[in-house]
């Protein structure tokens, strides 16, 4: 049964966000309680960010009074995102196919990330699965940098899926293709939407490169740099218009906005050359940085396309506490959190967990514990009487016990010789079989090239380029073995046949009558007569694959498959 309330909280480079959501009556998302506390987004002070994210969010507890299991909204920048497909399958056999995936495209081991997946559509021929790792470390130290302030986490989402929900749930009468970008401090995401399906890439470029071009272009420090450039650019600025200190920052946000235009061009090209999706129709920008008053005009014109402000709030009605707390003004930073609590109103929403195992094994224990305390006390006070008893009964037991016992070691002795003995003559049983296997079979590979040579005569003019032996593969260790379920399984119980064996064979059939034309219809009946002769043979089960290439004049190109009789194996 899913919470009536959810506590969501936006981790991000530069801020942390905070919103307790509850589902209206009228099945809306109501925002009661809203806090959010910037934190320096500084690279140089990297190893610092736990440590800033628990005292932000310390902050936020004491002034907010909030606090409590919450959703945790993962940054891209931790978050990695892989798409890849598959042919499709029964759900109970998707488990294998994904891990090995995940290995092979998780640029990490999986032992040191925590990863999941999320199936993005099947049509019934392909499986669109969305791969997300965050590396194990990362994830652990947020976890306990939140759990440290209060906010102990239950659900740990990338913030690119948090994304994605806020706007279908916004946006649901949007059904063409459209692309939301999310610009943050130190990662921006690109979300492609069309339909039920969607794809995701993350970018680097985001709203600390404009800050660091200023401060080398100022010769000043990060801190400085990023003050300013939130003045300058929200018009809350007191210097004047030919100020260099202005200069350098509308020169950085002018930088910004043709890289990050490039970027999502090159990015929506890419997208459409893979997926075979329809051009995007419209542009939706959200986040801290994308408030540069000039970005939609940039990106509307490298993309040609419609672009909008992504209005976070368009479906989510406010509390008046979430008013007084600036939850308006603050939007371009509620939409990962309005999509952390999407799952109070959409039932059968679908989620990754980044979530470490130990924080998830620690999560159920605690919601077992209640139950196991109460349980434990039960049993105590329930069984005291009895054990007193059986106690008793025990040692009475125990002593006839080592009575018994010491009469049967000699049985136990002679029962030890002869499990030796019956090993011995299985495993003499399977030498036997091995030998007489090879026996039978020492002379068919000479017996079966003489039939194949034979028939190729009788046809005459005719030879062969390639002959390849293709095995069944093995079964994987665990796994159950390989069988051939066109033979029927032997009447005595035994085990199935394993797939019989196959011959890729090539060659080529010389029509002497038209040596400077294309083939005739006589030198494709010569190649018909040889492939029936094969199902004659007592070798040979059936042809599969036949392949004609007639491109050379006076030659006919053919490849098939002899599938081998499994009663006369080679």
């Amino acid at each position: 049964m899913r919470s009536p309330r959810v506590l969501a909280v936006d981790i991000g480079a530069g801020h942390v966000a905070c919103g307790v959501f509850t589902a209206g009556a009228a099945g809306r998302l109501v925002l009661q309680q809203f806090a959010l506390e910037p934190h320096s987004s500084d690279p140089s002070h990297e190893a610092r960010w736990a440590t800033e994210i628990a005292q932000s969010l310390g902050a936020v507890s004491a002034r907010h009074q909030l606090g409590g299991v919450s959703a945790l909204a993962v940054p891209g920048h931790l978050a990695l995102t892989k798409f890849i497909k598959t042919p499709s399958m029964a759900k109970e056999k998707r488990g294998k196919i994904i891990a090995f995936e995940a290995a092979e495209n998780i640029p990490y081991p999986l032992e040191e990330v925590v990863w999941d997946h999320l199936v993005v559509a099947d049509d019934g021929f392909d499986l669109e699965v969305m791969l997300t790792a965050a590396k194990f470390e990362a994830m652990q130290t947020l976890c306990t940098a939140t759990d440290s302030a209060g906010f102990p986490a239950e659900r740990a989402v990338p913030s690119v899926l948090a994304l994605n929900h806020a706007f279908r749930y916004n946006y649901p009468e949007v059904n063409e293709s459209v692309i939301v970008i999310n610009i943050g401090a130190r990662s921006t995401n690109l979300l492609f939407i069309e339909g039920e399906r969607f794809y995701v890439r993350t970018l680097a470029l985001a709203g600390n490169a404009v800050t660091q071009t200023i401060a080398e272009d100022l010769r000043i420090d990060f801190s400085q740099a990023e003050t300013l450039k939130v003045q300058v650019l929200s018009g809350h600025s007191d210097l004047p218009a030919g100020s260099p200190s202005r200069a350098a920052v509308q020169r950085a946000a002018a930088a910004f906005n043709t890289k990050l235009g490039l970027e999502v061009t090159r990015s929506a090209i890419n997208h459409r050359r893979q997926s075979g999706c329809e051009a995007a129709v419209a542009v939706y920008l959200t986040g801290a940085g994308s408030l540069v008053n000039e970005l939609p005009t940039v990106l509307s014109g490298k993309l040609k396309l419609r672009v909008y402000r992504y209005e976070a709030l368009r479906n989510v009605d406010l509390s008046a506490n979430a008013r007084a707390a600036g939850a308006e003004s603050a939007s371009a930073a509620l939409a990962d959190l309005v999509g952390l609590a999407t799952c109070l109103v959409a039932k059968k929403e679908t989620e990754a967990s980044l979530l470490p195992p130990s924080v998830t094994e620690a999560i159920a224990f605690r919601k077992r514990q209640p139950i196991i305390v109460a349980s434990a006390a039960l049993v105590v006070v329930a069984f005291f009487p009895p054990i007193a008893y059986f106690h008793q009964v025990a040692s009475a037991k125990l002593v006839q016990v080592s009575q018994v016992d010491g009469q049967l070691m000699p049985l136990r002795a002679i029962q030890t010789r002869n499990a030796d003995n019956l090993r011995q003559i299985e495993d003499a049983k399977k030498q036997i079989a091995a030998y007489r296997g090879a026996y039978d079979t020492k002379a068919n590979w000479i017996n079966f090239f003489t039939d194949l040579q034979n028939r190729l005569v009788k046809i005459e003019d005719v030879w062969l380029d390639k002959l390849q032996v293709v095995r069944a593969p093995l079964p994987e260790p665990g796994s159950e073995p390989l069988v051939d379920l066109s033979v029927p399984p032997p009447a005595d119980g035994s085990a199935p046949p394993a797939p019989p064996l196959r011959l890729t064979l090539s060659g080529r059939l010389l029509d002497v009558a038209n040596p400077q034309s294309k083939v005739s219809a006589e030198a494709r009946q010569r190649v018909q007569q040889l492939l029936a002769s094969f199902t004659g043979s007592q070798f040979i089960a059936s042809v599969e694959n036949e392949k004609f290439d007639n491109n050379q004049n006076g030659l006919l190109r053919f490849d098939f498959t002899l599938v081998i009789n499994p009663r006369k194996t080679l």
